[in-house]
């Protein structure tokens, strides 16, 4: 999957693999990363890695994943679907179920494809969600089977280098991390910004691919936008990123499902005041260091930014709030309590 999403699953891979290699498993001889045939930008992954016949969702899939996968004593699937013939094992990972909550989001093969991905999930030995939230709305919905389910969530990306960074931003501004698509509530969000008193002061960078309606989205937002207070930059390098985090005034994550919330966290590590929607994950992974708003509100959506920007003492504690809940998430931690699910069938 690192081929066709190199954001939310393909950095969930990512960094995962990087973290095992570091674990005090002889990953060179028990764990393997199975690449996609046509990628290249991934062959310097820190562990073992091979190259599969068919990228991922091939219509021949299923019939060379039968064969290929002989031999494993567990396969870890980490995009929601277990492939319909496995003989071994299987964990399979579940981000959330947006597909589910906000149909919407998602173009027609997509939606049929995760939606036909929970009518297996049953069928895992295990299944490991990122958060209590997404564990609790598989069990609502009896998409799993309740001690076959473990939460083991993310950590903040890998950038040392840019974090520490402290040269000045040119220009003041605020952030929006994520893939442009409905889900992530840009058009809400632009029209809240262009309400508020910060935006005379200061720039909004939304950063993130284009996604499922992505252009229509930035259509929209730019005609809302003659003054070009709104800014986007498309996919950045990880460096690029952390320098990004580093120097931004704000964080806004105003969307209206996430699983987990991967910009908040890294935000947070960054010591950057976050807003962002009062919804299950991102409660969840944020604790009391962020300021919370209703998504579907843009006058509090509009109001929370001018707070966070407007109040230095806010900031102050929110940054001081943000560190401290970041630090209790890590890479390591998921890679050590991944390693022991695989463990568990191995």
């Amino acid at each position: 999957m690192l081929y066709r999403d190199r954001a939310g699953i393909g950095r969930y891979v990512w960094e995962l693999q990087r973290a095992i290699a570091h674990s005090d498993v002889d990953c060179a001889r028990l764990v393997e990363l199975l690449l996609d045939p046509r990628d290249r930008e991934h062959s310097c992954a820190a562990i073992r890695a091979k190259r599969v016949a068919v990228p991922a969702r091939h219509v021949l899939e299923n019939a060379v994943l039968s064969v290929r996968l002989q031999g494993y004593n567990v396969v870890h699937f980490p995009d929601h679907a277990l492939p319909a013939v496995v003989g071994v094992p299987s964990v399979v990972t579940v981000h959330d179920v947006s597909f589910l909550t906000c149909p919407h989001a998602y173009d027609t093969r997509s939606l049929e494809f995760y939606q036909a991905a929970m009518k297996q999930l049953r069928r895992a030995a295990h299944v490991i969600t990122v958060s209590g939230h997404v564990r609790n709305l598989l069990l609502e919905r009896r998409l799993a089977i309740p001690d076959r389910v473990s939460v083991i969530p993310e950590g903040p990306a890998t950038m040392p280098d840019a974090i520490g960074d402290s040269v000045p931003a040119a220009v003041p501004y605020a952030l929006m991390v994520g893939t442009v698509q409905p889900r992530k509530n840009h058009v809400r969000a632009a029209t809240a910004w262009l309400q508020t008193k910060t935006a005379s002061e200061m720039l909004l960078l939304v950063v993130g691919e284009s996604g499922y309606r992505g252009g229509e989205i930035i259509r929209t937002i730019r005609r809302l936008d003659p003054n070009v207070r709104i800014r986007f930059l498309g996919r950045v390098s990880d460096s690029s990123l952390a320098r990004l985090y580093a120097h931004a005034t704000v964080l806004l994550q105003p969307s209206l499902d996430e699983g987990f919330g991967l910009p908040v966290l890294e935000a947070m590590g960054a010591g950057v005041p976050c807003v962002v929607s009062d919804i299950g994950a991102l409660r969840e992974i944020a604790g009391n260091a962020a300021i919370f708003v209703d998504p579907q509100d843009t006058d509090a959506l509009a109001s929370s930014v001018d707070q966070a920007v407007g109040n230095r003492q806010l900031q102050g504690e929110l940054r001081d709030a943000g560190r401290k809940q970041a630090s209790q998430y890590s890479w390591s931690r998921a890679a050590e309590d991944t390693l022991a699910v695989y463990e568990r069938f191995a």
